[in-house]
């Protein structure tokens, strides 16, 4: 690996391989697409509010350690976006209705560093608010147009993920990571915590692909995007 000089350059490079293989996974192509099924779609957004949240949760709780507290951003947060979702999607016991099996080494992971090593949320919140990650080229028009949905019912998460409003605060997110006085091991550390971040990702995107329709003789392909943003919330999982 070439040398780099910032942490967000190290992380890019470090995860690329993991990247890659996440955003051509055929879950992937059919969310670019906006061709998911509803239970599929609901599956997705109850395991991306199961991370956010914990994910959520442990920044929250690390607010005062040094290497967590700057990375407290409510602005980029997306477990309410999804619980918005879930809720239109789901009904009121949405909570008691969503899947969320696929992501619990995910979920347990993040809860681990939240009591032991803090300082390594930093690479989770690198990667499920900064970088591309398939999702968020898509829209949620056309999600909303296979399952039928008015408005933007139901795709709260997608259509926030490309709105512009976000763009600042991922570029305060990655200016944050770039000044952190880290030295080489702790570096490397990040880096690696980003490759299991990323791997978990891409195992969600298996692990939901397992249970696709036929595709209709369209090849699976995907694009990149990124996912992104909001709010400040007082517990794990709901409110």
């Amino acid at each position: 690996m070439e040398a780099v000089n910032t942490l967000t350059e190290l992380l890019r490079q470090a995860t690329a391989n993991e990247v890659h293989a996440a955003t051509h996974t055929a879950f992937a192509g059919r969310l670019a697409r906006g061709e998911l099924e509803r239970a599929n779609y609901v599956r997705l957004l109850s395991c991306l509010q199961t991370v956010y949240a914990e994910l959520e949760w442990a920044l929250m709780w690390n607010r005062l350690h040094p290497a967590v507290g700057p990375l407290c951003l409510p602005e980029l947060w997306r477990n309410e976006l999804l619980q918005d979702d879930l809720r239109t999607l789901l009904g009121p016991g949405w909570y008691s209705n969503a899947p969320r099996q696929e992501v619990a080494t995910y979920v347990e992971r993040l809860g681990l560093l939240c009591d032991e090593a803090p300082e390594l949320l930093a690479a989770h919140a690198w990667v499920l608010y900064a970088t591309d990650l398939p999702g968020a080229g898509q829209s949620g028009a056309g999600i909303a147009r296979t399952l039928g949905l008015r408005g933007k019912m139901g795709t709260v998460f997608l259509r926030h993920a490309t709105h512009l409003d976000g763009e600042a605060y991922r570029a305060h997110l990655l200016d944050t990571l770039d000044q952190m006085p880290l030295d080489g091991r702790a570096r490397e550390a990040l880096a690696n915590e980003a490759r299991r971040a990323v791997r978990g990702v891409h195992l969600l995107f298996e692990a939901l692909g397992r249970n696709l329709p036929a595709a209709h003789g369209r090849r699976e392909s995907s694009r990149t995007g990124s996912w992104l943003p909001r709010l400040w919330v007082p517990a794990r999982g709901m409110s």
